[in-house]
């Protein structure tokens, strides 16, 4: 069987070792083929034990049952065809291959096992077995604790009176998974130690993957596999998918971008992480300032700076559980004199409201005391339209060339908030989808998102709605609003 080369990220992916790792990339671009042939290459590589022979148990899982037949095993078996390597018994889910290598001075005896996750008997059967590794087909898709589990399965067939095992462990293919996946934590943001992980360009990239094998014609398949045309035409795979796809799955199965979870609406429509998200240092002439949500048990700060040009760098977030204001405030002290010791503190805007279930009932007075000298006021408003929209505001304008506002990438909870976290919930109505018409309260998201809207109204960047009641006095007509801009200096706390 003839294949043609794998791309330079798919390759390396092939050949690594690591004992978890992952490969991302668009749609077509040589993820299930990479990773059949890694399982492959592990089969071949392990050593003979007693009578020289090989062995080694792999499970190759997929989420539901029609998409492991449909698409996995069909994969699989396209490459490993069941005339050259084994039967596909199908009641048993499973190919075994027993054979001797040509070149190879011992047999290959491997069992190589299709699992779904369709009920809990599924899951408990997978976890049930012991393996060499495991292969996670469309990774996104698995729940991170059977993930967790099932690294405790392999490593352990064939045993120590059987040889061992050479190599175990276990690995994925994925399209992009959302920003706010667990797994994004394990891989890229809060790198496990011992985790491997490998991103395919997006398909439009010029480095891009796999594009000599995709939607070729009967000509273009004649021509040698490095000639550019071949490279063209296997483009245009990715031109027909943006021309049918929406611009976020496009983002995700063309370009290769992190997409964001669908469940509820987002708050910041605006908000993209992409061009929003950026690296940088703070200036030590500019002074700080600080977004506060005060109330509740669930604290959470922002500390930002504002350029002269006006735009708004968040730096740095601090959110914690069930602690009270006291507390709370003295840590974020100790993180600002830490982390940023010798900047100014220019103003705290914190929530202008006292919750009934707060123990801490002066919140600007907690916060002076830990911050002397800083200027801590009260939001002026709490009213949510105007709230929302003085972040929004701020993410749909461009100051020099960039967005208003940049959030720095160890800022990961207020990025997932501005993603997707922070979201209205949606309603369980027939009919037309349907949304509550207030942000949905999901600790953390949440109040890290007050913090940011509190940073901004501080920050002057609102225009506060509010009636006109001479319009009823004079007219008779319904109030009607009028907008004006505000200072958060009127009103102190």
């Amino acid at each position: 069987m003839a294949l043609n080369p794998l791309g330079p990220v798919a390759g390396q992916f092939y050949l690594d070792n690591s004992e978890i790792s992952c490969i991302m990339g668009p749609f077509g671009s040589a993820k299930t083929t990479a990773a059949s042939l890694r399982v492959a290459r592990h089969i071949y590589e392990q050593q003979p034990g007693p009578y020289g022979v090989a062995r080694s148990r792999w499970v190759i899982v997929r989420n539901t049952g029609p998409q492991l037949q449909d698409t996995t095993i069909k994969s699989w078996l396209k490459l490993f065809p069941q005339e050259i390597y084994g039967k596909y018994e199908t009641t048993k889910k499973q190919q075994r291959w027993r054979f001797v290598p040509k070149g190879m001075n011992k047999m290959i005896e491997a069992e190589i096992m299709f699992r779904a996750l369709d009920d809990e008997d599924d899951v408990a059967n997978l976890l049930g077995g012991e393996y060499t590794g495991a292969w996670f087909n469309e990774l996104r898709e698995a729940d991170t604790k059977l993930l967790t589990s099932l690294g405790r399965r392999v490593g352990r067939y064939p045993g120590a009176d059987l040889g061992g095992c050479t190599w175990h462990g276990w690995f994925g293919d994925t399209n992009p998974w959302p920003f706010t996946s667990e797994l994004h934590k394990w891989f890229v943001t809060e790198k496990r130690e011992g985790y491997k992980f490998f991103k395919q360009p997006g398909g439009m990239e010029p480095d891009a993957e796999n594009l000599e094998n995709l939607l070729q014609t009967p000509e273009t398949l004649r021509l040698p596999y490095d000639d550019p045309r071949r490279r063209e035409q296997g483009r245009q795979y990715y031109i027909n998918a943006l021309r049918d796809y929406s611009p976020d799955d496009a983002d995700m199965y063309v370009h290769c971008k992190y997409g964001a979870s669908r469940d509820g609406k987002p708050v910041y429509v605006s908000y993209n992480d992409n061009a929003h998200c950026k690296t940088f240092e703070f200036d030590k002439r500019l002074p700080l300032y600080l977004g506060y949500d005060s109330s509740g048990r669930n604290p959470a700060a922002l500390i930002a700076q504002k350029t002269p040009a006006g735009q708004w760098r968040i730096g740095y977030e601090f959110c914690e559980d069930n602690m009270g204001m006291v507390r709370h405030a003295a840590e974020l002290r100790a993180l600002v004199r830490g982390e940023l010791d010798g900047y100014e503190i220019a103003r705290i805007t914190c929530d202008p409201s006292t919750p009934k279930d707060s123990t801490d009932l002066n919140a600007p007075m907690i916060i002076r005391k830990e911050f002397p000298g800083a200027q801590v006021l009260r939001a002026r408003t709490n009213d949510p339209t105007t709230r929302i929209e003085a972040v929004d505001s701020q993410f749909r304008k461009m100051v020099n060339g960039e967005p208003a506002i940049l959030i720095h990438p160890r800022c990961n909870i207020l990025r997932q908030a501005c993603i997707n976290e922070y979201h209205y919930r949606k309603l369980k109505l027939s009919g037309r989808e349907r949304f509550a018409e207030e942000p949905d309260k999901v600790h953390p998201y949440s109040d890290v998102a007050d913090a940011l809207q509190y940073l901004m109204l501080g920050g002057g960047e609102a225009r506060l709605v509010e009636p006109n009641p001479r319009d009823a006095m004079t007219t008779g007509r319904a109030i009607q609003p009028t907008t004006k801009n505000w200072d958060p200096l009127e009103d102190r706390a």
